[in-house]
Parts: C-alpha cells; structure tokens; sequence
C-alpha cells in the first residue's frame, strides 16, 4: 500500500506537468467513455429495464398469433381469456386491456381526445399498483349496467385540472357519457398503453361469447418459481386444449409470452442496440488507440528517466506499475468527465425523441447497471490503452537510453511499429463506421425519397374519432360526416375532402378472404388489408384511377356491392387478367359477406407501418358501406396546409361542440413522425462515424507528426544532399498512406462482414452496397491526407544546417 500511495502521488506530479499532453489524453478517452456509455443507457432503457415498478421483470404480456400472417402479435378474445384465468396456473393473476380514443369535455378547458386504456377491474391489483389518491377499480365497475369512471394519469391531472384534488368525484363527459373520476394514479405511471386515462372493460354479451372477436392484450404476473419458458409451455398446452374443443375459431391460433421487451421493442431494436454499441466500442478503440500513441511519443522523452530508475534498483514490474497507475489516473479522469458527457447527451436524446413518439415509460436515467459498465470501461481502457507502452518502455535498454535519452533506442524503433499498427487499426475501425453510417443514412433518405404511391404536399390530416354514445347508428356517423364535410370544403383555400380510417403509412384493417372460383381451405384463408374510404379519396392523394371508376355517393348504399383493388393485390390475385369485374369476398368472421365486385384499380400506395418499402395486398371498401365511429380527415389545400388548422377547428367545434380533434399534422409531419426512429439513429450512427473519422485523422497527424519530429536531422541531410521539398514532401506522404491502405484494405474487408448484421434494419439499400463503400473510402482517404498534409508542409520547411545539429 505505502509503494502504491508512492506510486499515485508520482503519477499525479508527473501528469501534472504535462498538462498539454494530460488534457489531450483526458478529453480523447472523456469522449469515447461517454458516448459509451450514453449508448449503453440508451440499450439498458430498451433491454434490461422492464417498468420503472416492475424491477424484477415479472409482468409478461399474453398474444395470439395468426398462423397465416406475418405479425408476430396478436389481440385476444375475452372467451379465450376467461379460459386463460380460469386454467393457468403459472400467473398469481390475468388481466386484459384493450386501446382506444377518448373525448374529454367540461369545464376546465377545450375538448380533447386522449388515449385510453380500457382495462379489466383486476388489471391495478395484478400489477401491483394503487392510486395516489382516490381508489381502484372494484368488481362492481366491470358489471354491466355500472355506472362509468375513470382513472386519470398524474400528467393529465397536473395538466388539465392544476393539481386540485377536488376532480375526484367530480363528473365530467367522456365520448359524450358522464362519468365520474374515481382516482389519480402516481407520477410517471403509464400502463399498459402510453395513455391518459383508464376505464374499466364492460365485456358485451357478444364479446363474452364470441372467441373470433380478437380485441384485447393480456398481461399478467408470473407465480413465484415460475420462469417465462415454463409460462410458455403451460399456455401452449392450454391453446393446444382450446383448438381440439373450438376447432373453428382456435384452429391456426397460437399463444404469444413475451416479457416487456419483447412486447414494445421486438428484435429491430435488439439488433439496432448491438450495433450501436459495437460502433461506440470502436470509437473506444481508436480513442485508446491514440492514447496509447501518445504515450508512445512520450516514452522516447522518459527513456532516459526510465533507465536511471532501473540502474537504481527499480525492477520491471515495479516500472509497469508505475505506468499503469499514470494510465488508470487518466481513465479516471476521462470516465468521470465520460460520465458528465453521458449525462448529457442522454438527456439531450430524451428531450428530442419524447415529442417524436418515444413511450413516457422508457427511463434514460443512469442506474448501478450503467455506473458498473462505466467504472468497467474506465477500468479496462486505462488498462487497454496503458499496458502495450508500459510493457515496451519497461523493456529499455539502460545503456543506450543513458547514453542516447531513447532515441534510436530498441524502446523508440519498436514503439514506432507499435504506432504505425495503431494507426493502421484506427483506419481500419473508422471505415467500418463510415461505411455502417453511411448505410443508415442511406436507408433514412431512402425513406424519404420512397415513392408512397401519393402526394404529400398541400394535405392536411387530422383523426376525428365520434363517441358512440352520441352516434349509436352508422347512419348517424354518415349524417355528421356528409354535414362536416360540406363545412370544411367550402373553406377558403381547401380544394378537396375525403375521409379514411387509416392514412398512408398509418396501416389497416385486416380480414380473411376468398376469391371467386378459387379453392381454398375453412381454416386456412388468406388475409388481407382493406382501407375503407369516402368517395373523392383518390383525389385528395393525387391518385390517378388506372381502370374502372371511382367511389360514388351511392356504392355501399343501394346495388351491388364494390370494392376497388390496388395492383399488387390484381397482380397476386388474378395474374395476366383485367380485374374489373371479378369477385371477392370477406370473412369479418366466419359467415362470409356478400360477393364484393371489383370497380376500379388503383396504383399502389405504402399503408405499412412498419416498413415503407413494403406494399401489401390492398383494397378499398366505400365509407357508406362500413361507416366507422374514429376517422381519419384529410383534405388537399391550395395553400400551406398548416395555415388551416384553426379554422378547421372552428368548423368542427361549430358542427359539434363537444368533439376535439387531434393528430392535426401535415401529411409531411405525419411520415416524419412514423419515421423518427429512422431519423434519429441514422444521426446518432452519423455522429459516431464523425467521432471515429476525427480521432483517425488525429492519431495519424499525431503519428506523422511525431515521425518527422524523429527524423529531423535524417530530413535535413538528404535536403543537404540536394534532396527537394517535392521528394520530401512525397516521402512523408508515402509513409501516411502506406498506412492508410494497409487499414482502408482490413477495414473494408471487415465491414463487408460487419454490415450483414444491420440487414434486418435496412431499408431499399444492400449492406455491401459498393456506393456507399466508395464514399466512406473517399472521406477516409481526405481525411487522411490533411492529417499528412500537415507534417509533410513542416517537413519540408526543415532548415538543413539546423536539422544537422538537431538532437
């Protein structure tokens, strides 16, 4: 302990007068520390963290998937719940929830809609939480015919009703039905839908007995000494029993566990996140790379003072101490500024992606996970990049380095291969990211330039949901609509209206199907997407009908039923033949409707949400043939549309005083917002990438820099000997980018191999795509030729009688 104290208080005067070289090295390994571990709170929110109220992960959410489809997720029927909660035994508890749009009105303010959780009675019980303030939801609230209440979130509350306790037991009208605010659950919590309200789940005699009628989520608490393994094949056997005793709405279905996790997160970010955090361990790298570089440079100078402590006594690993200790004092000091810069930068990527979507639940705070990566990443670099120079500078020869201070010294030749290698490495790793950036960045544009199949320009949207307590009917929801629509299309500057349930890009209805004339199996009918739209929707999207007509006032009211089909769905559908005319029909359940006859196609327009270089199998159903209660408005302008917000407002509170609306975007803003996440991890990938390109750049400058420092007085005796600025120019530059090859060959090679694993995350563009390749090449080599360009210019300003008296 007494030579580690010695060790420490040498280290720190050592340190202490080099401050240029201490500031550089700190500030170098702060920023490959930080960014370090900013990514690694952003992964430990996505992966690790469960709910800020469930630390040890035990709420698992309960699906059915589709066999026959692709989504990995599906909703539940209430039948198959009741037989969930009555057979598993896995869970101390079942609950259901189920989404949907709510419109708040009173006195305290503007009507609004919200988001709102309609959960079973149990579902605060199961989870293990209460209100703040008021009560719980009882048995009683679930019952038919019980009188309606709601939970408030603490935002809302805080919000809207400034905090006054009073609320509780107040009544206010939510989808035009008076209800009663029963309690305020605590801050921060929002379960299990990013929401601001709950009400509790009346089932209706249909949904108690319908198992096709897939509405709602389960989630419940797993039993002590359960695992998720063993949850899961307990509910395999259970679905299992449920397809023998229901073989017509069970069959082709099977049960879903998922931890928190998998539910919200799914393996895109799971792939993004390992990504991310092999790039920021390559911006480590080469951050340690240069350090080391330094120390190297800096050995030559204590070459001397290194040998006059062996001479004395000092042994090789009492010298390797010494060095390291030099080493862990600057990780310190970088891990604690890193930290600073986390901090930071973690709270910065909060503030930007909460308005974007990102849910309320997902905590960036630093827990001990996070502050054990980071003292492990302060720890390892100070060892990582210490260790190479402490070995080599404990290896002096003690004769020449009295005689000569290290240069030409053993120590100085093999710490000069050893910096050339990093350097070499550091190329290497920066293309790797200049090249992952890049590819990211490609699929961001990608997005943006992808043909949707629309026009975005001059289209204002908005979501308008109409409560059904107020229009019970479909003729009452068609009545409104056709009144709102006369209003908000004689608006100055709107040139057309149409109404749909979903936008572009914003997904769609799903429902199995049968063509006419085809064979298919009962169990086993394919599925499709429909959108239902108002006549003139085509219109408003600058959609040219390729054959047939459009949507009349009259389809879905008197003669034969219509659909129109978009090309994808005729291609797969009826191949090398003329759609118009053929018949399809939906299965909504398992009665078929009646024969759709196909009026019109349509090009293809992007409904996926998930990926906008995927179109689907679409078609379109006519508004006044399945009117819907929560619609999408969007209206093409002759102005900017954002100047028509508040008059569209106006119009509807003039129609209806108490509906909000809200989603009130551009179409522009809308696929900005759909798209975020593209957005941003293209910048964070692009952020990195520049970190890695500058260190590279740096360390290589630094290197060269050093050389030509060494070679001074070699510079000035071939200048002697008539040797030009040309030639010396080309002989340091020679040097640099025989570096730079060397690492631009390993790098590439690397990358090639790297870049598969963000292939699942790509969008229109392949992972060995050479344009991208080509261009993180180019950025590479003109970085590296600056960082040459430098010490070259100095080389060949080298007075020659000066360079020959140099030591």
């Amino acid at each position: 302990m007494v030579s580690l104290w010695q060790d420490l208080r040498f280290a720190f005067r050592t340190l202490g007068k080099s401050k240029g070289f201490t500031a550089i090295a700190v500030l170098t390994l702060a920023l490959g520390i930080g960014i370090n571990a900013a990514v690694f709170t952003l992964t430990n929110a996505w992966l690790f963290k469960g709910f800020p109220f469930d630390k040890n992960n035990l709420i698992l959410y309960l699906g059915s998937k589709d066999l026959s489809h692709d989504f990995p997720f599906g909703p539940v029927s209430y039948p198959d719940f009741r037989d969930w909660q009555a057979q598993a035994k896995s869970f101390d508890g079942l609950a259901t929830a189920s989404g949907m749009q709510m419109n708040l009105s009173d006195d305290a303010g503007l009507p609004e809609t919200h988001r709102a959780a309609r959960m079973s009675a149990n579902s605060f019980q199961v989870i293990g939480q209460k209100p703040f303030a008021g009560r719980d939801f009882t048995a009683a609230d679930g019952a038919p015919g019980a009188a309606p209440v709601a939970i408030l979130t603490y935002g809302l509350w805080e919000r809207r009703y400034g905090k006054n306790l009073s609320i509780i037991g107040r009544t206010v009208r939510m989808n035009g039905i008076s209800t009663t605010v029963i309690g305020i659950m605590p801050r921060d919590f929002s379960f299990p839908f990013d929401g601001d309200l709950w009400i509790p789940n009346i089932p209706t005699p249909e949904d108690s007995v319908k198992r096709d009628a897939r509405n709602m989520i389960v989630f419940g608490r797993m039993a002590a000494g359960v695992t998720v393994q063993s949850a899961r094949a307990e509910m395999n056997t259970i679905a299992q029993n449920l397809q023998r005793a229901y073989p017509l709405t069970n069959q082709g279905f099977a049960p879903v566990v998922l931890t928190y996790n998998e539910f919200y997160n799914g393996p895109r970010i799971f792939v993004i996140s390992t990504a991310m955090l092999v790039a920021v361990a390559f911006v480590l790298l080469i951050a340690c790379a240069n350090v080391a570089n330094l120390l190297l440079a800096r050995a030559v100078g204590r070459s001397r003072e290194i040998s006059i402590r062996i001479a004395l006594g000092a042994g090789r690993w009492r010298l390797v101490r010494q060095l390291l200790v030099e080493s862990l004092l600057l990780s310190a000091a970088g891990g604690f500024l890193g930290w600073l810069i986390a901090k930071g930068a973690t709270r910065i990527f909060d503030v930007v992606t909460t308005p974007m979507g990102k849910p309320s639940w997902i905590d960036f705070s630093m827990d001990v996970r996070v502050f054990a990566y980071l003292v492990a990443v302060s720890i390892g670099t100070g060892l990582l990049f210490g260790l190479a120079p402490a070995l080599r500078l404990s290896k002096i020869d003690v004769h020449t380095g009295l005689k000569e201070g290290g240069r030409g010294s053993s120590a100085g030749v093999h710490g000069k291969k050893l910096s050339r290698l990093l350097v070499i490495g550091e190329m290497a790793l920066a293309i790797v990211l200049l090249a992952g950036a890049g590819l990211m960045i490609r699929s961001f544009l990608n997005i943006y330039r992808a043909s949707l199949g629309v026009s975005t320009a001059n289209v204002l949207t908005m979501r308008l949901p109409l409560p059904a307590a107020k229009y019970p009917q479909p003729s009452d929801q068609i009545t409104f609509h056709d009144r709102l629509h006369v209003r908000l299309a004689s608006l100055p500057g709107v040139e057309s209206v149409a109404i749909a349930n979903f936008l572009p890009t914003g997904g769609s209805s799903s429902f199995r199907y049968e063509l006419e004339g085809a064979i298919s199996d009962p169990q086993r009918r394919p599925s499709l997407s429909a959108l239902i739209v108002s006549p003139g929707y085509f219109h408003v999207m600058s959609v040219g009908i390729l054959q047939g007509r459009d949507f009349t006032e009259a389809d879905g009211v008197s003669g034969t039923p219509v659909a129109i089909v978009n090309q994808r769905f005729a291609t797969l559908s009826w191949p090398g033949q003329d759609p118009l005319g053929k018949r399809l029909r939906l299965y909504p359940g398992n009665a078929p409707e009646a024969w759709l006859t196909v009026v019109g196609l349509v090009p293809n327009i992007v409904q996926n949400e998930n990926s906008p270089s995927q179109v689907d199998p679409l078609i379109y159903l006519p508004y006044r043939a399945k009117p819907q209660p929560d619609m999408a408005i969007v209206a093409r302008t002759r102005v900017p549309p954002g100047t028509l917000g508040t008059a569209f407002r106006r119009e509807i509170q003039a129609a209806d005083s108490d509906l909000p609306i809200y989603n009130l975007w551009t179409l522009e803003e809308r696929l900005q917002r759909n798209y975020w996440f593209y957005q941003v991890i293209g910048i964070l990938f692009a952020i990195f990438a520049g970190i890695a390109l500058l260190l590279a750049s740096v360390g290589l400058y630094a290197t060269m820099a050093h050389s030509v420092s060494q070679r001074t007085q070699e510079i000035g005796v071939r200048m002697a000997m008539g040797a030009t600025g040309d030639s010396i120019l080309r002989l340091v530059f020679m040097d640099g980018m025989r570096q730079l090859a060397i690492g631009l060959v390993l790098g590439l090679a690397a990358a090639f191999a790297v870049m598969n694993v963000l292939k699942s995350v790509l969008v229109q563009v392949s992972p060995a795509d050479p344009g991208t390749f080509v261009i993180a090449s180019a950025i590479l080599i003109a970085a590296a030729l600056l960082g040459c360009w430098l010490p070259a210019r100095r080389a060949t300003r080298v007075d020659p009688m000066v360079a020959l008296r140099y030591e």
